[in-house]
């Protein structure tokens, strides 16, 4: 594998439009759970600028398990 070069820049970018991504999967979810499909904007909103602070949390770990699990596999990959 190329070597690696951390970007922090291409880092927080990344991060960002994913926090935004996963709140807006977040709030299409829970809101056609609830057979509201026009709360969907409202609630990702609510999701995404931390209002709603569960569901945050809930987004936090989400995000913190996938980066375990693709971190894990780099290394794994990296080490064969």
């Amino acid at each position: 594998m190329p070597k690696f070069s951390f970007n922090l820049g291409s880092f927080i970018v990344n991060l960002t439009i994913g926090w935004f991504f996963m709140s807006f999967l977040q709030a299409a979810v829970s809101a056609l759970r609830a057979g509201t499909r026009g709360d969907i904007i409202p609630r990702f909103k609510t999701i995404a600028f931390f209002h709603d602070r569960p569901a945050a949390i809930l987004n936090i770990a989400i995000m913190a398990g996938i980066w375990v699990v693709t971190t894990t596999l780099w290394f794994m990959l990296k080490r064969r």
